[in-house]
């Protein structure tokens, strides 16, 4: 029989212990190929620093094809996205470190050749083979000296590596797709200041017998096209938010035509070059996962939809595979599975999970999709996490800590599946409310389009707002509210503490403090979003570090010091303004991460140096958390929380 403590909410303890998640670290799945009888994955490992190994399954066992010192990773858009392809016997990859394309023998991955000989600045991404030319074709980011880097449709001949243009013109290029006989291809490409999900154009353009003039079929400068793929050679299947939604379209012949109106999300914000969501299984059916918590078959031909399989949180990177499928999903209680189905009416099994579940179903607290009204009255959507840990209860009356979670982007998205860091913290009696505030992916494009000039403004009422709400449900203690968040995500939480009085203390990962000093000092990708989402004359009045005056509570930053999105700089001026008005605060700069945080000793860090400076700003004991939390930090006034 299991005896209940009464005991803080906070410092409850909890079997999900920093050692566990260190020692049960999962790695990430992504980029499914199917090659002949073998099935490929992207898999990252922050045990090995963050290192992207591609992995072959061939029915019965599976095997790293990367060999060591390599790691698999573009860095076109310093976000990348598909870094590698397959033909009948070699897969060609591009390298994290020099970034050049190397091809190996799927059979016999000692084989390494080195393709392109280039340097770090020539940049691959999202490459597929052409077997009649026996070339590759796939994104170049070429970095110039003194001028914003040029973006290109390239062929890369896989014999002496000689590299020729196929189209060039545009600010940026993605997904372009060979159709089956070769004949042609269709890709997307977009200029400044849009992103792909604000407008794209799609072409189609003959090859052979020469290469020929591209003409567009869909999309413009207000229509987001997504993941265009060939069904024939007569019939390319696209989705589209031209009406309101990520529909699924034909081009054919016989004009252009929806297959899939039903006010789901076949697409979503391509941040990542390549990523898909539906798959072409013949030249008349279409697997997708609409809204990510689903696998449908579209019928192209009739027009009519099917449920395959749903009861995931998240489905992705689907794959068509022997005479079935291949897919990647993840629940409310598992972290990332492979799954495959060998033939198309069979069961799914599971042929790898990314790790042992750290901790007990008994103690996960599974989401509650909650709705309430944000900016303007506007419905924002949320998934709410109550404490749980079966082995705790308050003291009477008490109400627990609220963690508020904003997601990075901040055109993204939050998703129910599990999440050790929520568990962490609702193990412990928080409660954690993960907020797709107005502007996130996943709800339309009237959702996403809510935060056209109003970043800083909406998305941090929405978020004071769900506060509110969860108050008023006496659900969560006022006086024990706080914000975390990374990049897009942590200037939300910056904006949120210097404009509202909802929020007591705050953690910001890599988070933008300065958006003027943002325009001048990031990558080209983003360069011109800023345009949309604040008018040029707010840059100032919007930037947290222009209204440290009105920020009064502890902050804790975390900043990777090779991250060319947003500059080291920008968190050390928040810190060091912080420190000057004698506010308690907190610095990690670590050094080897980018943008996002690889590495599982810096994961580990940030979430024991949150866990322990929020646990100090609200006066209770971090159980299995000391003060070393922050010995690797630089540190401000600390003594006085």
């Amino acid at each position: 029989m299991t005896v209940v403590v009464t005991a803080p909410y906070g410092a409850w303890a909890s079997p999900l212990t920093v050692e566990k998640l260190t020692s049960h670290s999962p790695v990430g799945f992504g980029q499914l190929r199917s090659c002949g009888t073998n099935l490929l994955w992207i898999e990252s490992r922050a045990h090995e620093a963050g290192r992207r190994v591609i992995v072959r399954y061939n029915g019965e066992s599976m095997t790293d094809l990367t060999p060591d010192g390599y790691s698999v990773l573009s860095r076109v858009h310093e976000y990348g996205g598909v870094a590698y392809c397959t033909s009948d016997d070699t897969v060609y990859f591009v390298n994290g470190e020099d970034q050049n394309i190397y091809a190996q023998a799927i059979h016999d991955p000692r084989a390494l050749i080195q393709v392109t000989t280039s340097s770090a600045d020539e940049r691959f991404a999202d490459p597929f083979y052409d077997p009649v030319e026996k070339r590759l074709i796939c994104v170049r980011e070429c970095h110039l000296e003194d001028r914003e880097p040029m973006n290109d449709l390239v062929a890369v001949d896989v014999q002496n590596g000689e590299i020729s243009h196929l189209h060039q013109g545009h600010d940026f290029y993605a997904h372009a797709r060979l159709a089956p006989s070769g004949n042609k291809i269709a890709f997307l490409a977009w200029d400044h200041p849009n992103m792909p999900w604000n407008g794209t154009q799609l072409y189609v353009m003959a090859l052979r017998p020469s290469v020929g003039d591209a003409s567009i079929v869909a999309g413009g400068q207000s229509e987001s096209i997504f993941q265009p793929e060939w069904l024939s050679d007569d019939k390319l299947v696209f989705s589209s938010d031209r009406s309101g939604h990520y529909d699924l379209y034909i081009f054919s012949s016989e004009g252009t035509y929806s297959i899939a109106a039903d006010e789901r999300e076949y697409g979503h914000a391509m941040w990542q070059i390549g990523s898909t969501q539906f798959a072409a299984l013949n030249d008349t059916l279409v697997l997708a996962c609409p809204d990510q918590n689903e696998l449908t078959l579209v019928d192209s031909f009739r027009g009519m939809s099917t449920p395959v399989e749903s009861g995931a949180s998240n489905y992705r990177d689907i794959v068509k595979f022997r005479d079935g499928f291949a897919f990647c999903q993840s629940n409310v209680d598992e972290i990332n599975v492979i799954r495959v189905r060998d033939e198309f009416a069979g069961e799914s099994r599971t042929i790898k999970t990314a790790s042992e579940s750290p901790i007990e179903n008994a103690f996960i607290s599974p989401p509650e999709a909650i709705t309430f009204p944000g900016s303007n009255g506007d419905e924002v959507h949320a998934y709410y996490y109550p404490p749980k840990n079966p082995e705790f209860d308050a003291p009477a009356k008490e109400r627990p800590p609220l963690l508020v979670q904003a997601h990075g982007g901040p055109t993204s998205s939050t998703s129910p599946s599990l999440n050790a860091r929520i568990q962490f913290y609702t193990s412990r009696g928080w409660a954690v409310l993960d907020v797709n505030y107005s502007g996130s992916t996943g709800y339309g494009r009237a959702y996403r389009d809510r935060l056209l000039n109003e970043w800083g403004n909406r998305d941090v009422q929405d978020l004071a707002s769900g506060v509110r709400y969860l108050i008023a449900q006496d659900l969560v203690d006022p006086q024990r509210v706080a914000i975390s968040g990374g990049s897009a995500g942590g200037y939300t939480v910056l904006r949120a503490l210097t404009t509202t009085n909802v929020f007591k203390v705050g953690a910001s990962h890599y988070g933008v403090a300065d958006l003027r000093a943002l325009t001048e000092d990031t990558h080209k990708f983003e360069s011109r979003y800023i345009d949309q989402l604040v008018p040029s004359d707010e840059l100032d009045a919007r930037s947290p570090i222009n209204h440290i005056d009105d920020l009064s509570c502890p902050v804790i930053f975390s900043q990777g010091l090779d991250d060319k999105i947003v500059p080291p700089n920008q968190s050390r001026l928040m810190f060091e303004a912080l420190s000057n008005k004698g506010i308690p605060t907190a610095l990690f700069m670590f050094e080897g991460e980018p943008h996002g945080f690889r590495q599982l000793k810096t994961q580990i860090a940030c979430l024991k140096g949150d866990y322990y400076f929020f646990s100090r700003v609200f006066g209770f004991n971090p159980v299995g958390i000391d003060e070393s939390a922050l010995a690797d930090a630089e540190t401000a006034h600390i003594e006085k929380l």
